[in-house]
């Protein structure tokens, strides 16, 4: 076991300096200073602006654990802010992630997977639509739906939630959620709707560019959901791929194709996980973007998991099994 690490609050703050001014950029600057002289360049600016994605969800997953500032009242602040200029709710984010990393794999944790007695069409059209922007729009649908009456939230929590193993814990933990940050929740989806509205107004008749932007994030977002988790096995508790990337790569995601790691040693901050992978002795799966790509050969049967995929890097074929 490695001794307790210090995560570095002083570069995470100046990260999420960074991240603020890629939001001001794309939500205000652009549109105030460089759309009505250059609507081709502001176009390509917002769009590029999209792929800080992972740079942005890498410094909110660390928030998630508290990690990106020192004091707690103020990771809070920081990463609820951080949120809604992504449009979410910074609660309703981190009750999902603590909840994939109590029980990874759970019934509504493995969309890759075609469960037994179910359809293998329907299934594959549920994880393409994921795979290609659904996760995301899921999850500002999620905050949402907080903006409802309290009934009728529990009413989409009993019909969203699966009945498995997790059930029972999984609404008790959306009720102590809600009873704790319901009203935080709100707040935070209102401050969302002001934003994005104003943002939306200063757009303009051009407003399809920031869709488009807002498209080409959920796009990220939804294809690195579960790519650490792909073809793993289907039961609760199953181990996470880590993955092969670039130095500067896996800066831009600080070390999050180092996912098997973060799963076995969550306490650990982004900035000590090549160290311990390379302590641990760790094996990768493959290369991280071909991880990516490799989704695309569509959910897998119960009993397809891991041991019948071949890892990116290994030469053998690799191949699906469908009913």
């Amino acid at each position: 076991m490695m001794d307790v690490v210090t995560p570095p609050f002083r570069v995470n703050a100046w990260l999420a300096v960074t991240a603020f001014a890629v939001a001001a950029l794309q939500l205000a600057i652009v549109p105030i200073f460089l759309l009505p002289q250059a609507e081709f360049a502001a176009t390509v600016v917002v769009l590029l602006l999209s792929f800080s994605t992972p740079f942005v969800r890498a410094l909110l997953h660390e928030a998630i654990h508290n990690r990106m500032v020192r004091k707690r009242v103020w990771n809070d602040r920081l990463a609820r802010a951080l949120s809604i200029c992504s449009g979410a709710s910074f609660d309703a984010m981190r009750l999902g992630h603590m909840t994939h990393h109590r029980f990874p794999r759970h019934a509504l944790d493995r969309a890759d997977i075609i469960e037994p007695g179910k359809s293998p069409i329907a299934t594959s059209i549920r994880f393409y639509f994921g795979l290609l922007g659904w996760v995301y729009l899921r999850e500002l649908l999620s905050s949402m739906v907080m903006l409802l009456p309290r009934r009728a939230i529990n009413w989409v929590a009993e019909f969203a939630l699966a009945d498995d193993e997790t059930s029972a814990v999984l609404h008790g933990a959306l009720r102590r959620g809600l009873d704790r940050r319901l009203a935080r929740i709100r707040l935070d989806m209102v401050v969302v709707i002001l934003i994005y509205g104003t943002a939306f107004y200063l757009y303009g008749a051009v407003w399809p560019i920031l869709i488009a932007a807002i498209a080409v994030r959920g796009l990220i977002v939804s294809l690195q959901d579960n790519v650490a988790h792909y073809a793993t096995p289907a039961v609760v508790g199953a181990a996470a791929h880590n993955s092969r990337a670039s130095r500067w790569a896996s800066l831009f995601m600080l070390n999050q194709n180092l996912h098997g790691v973060h799963h076995d040693q969550p306490e650990l901050p982004w900035h000590v996980l090549p160290h311990a992978f390379t302590r641990r002795g760790g094996d990768y799966y493959g290369g991280y973007f071909a991880l990516l790509m490799k989704q695309f050969y569509g959910p897998l049967h119960a009993a397809a998991t891991a041991r019948d995929i071949a890892p990116a890097g290994n030469d053998a074929k690799a191949h699906r099994t469908f009913a």
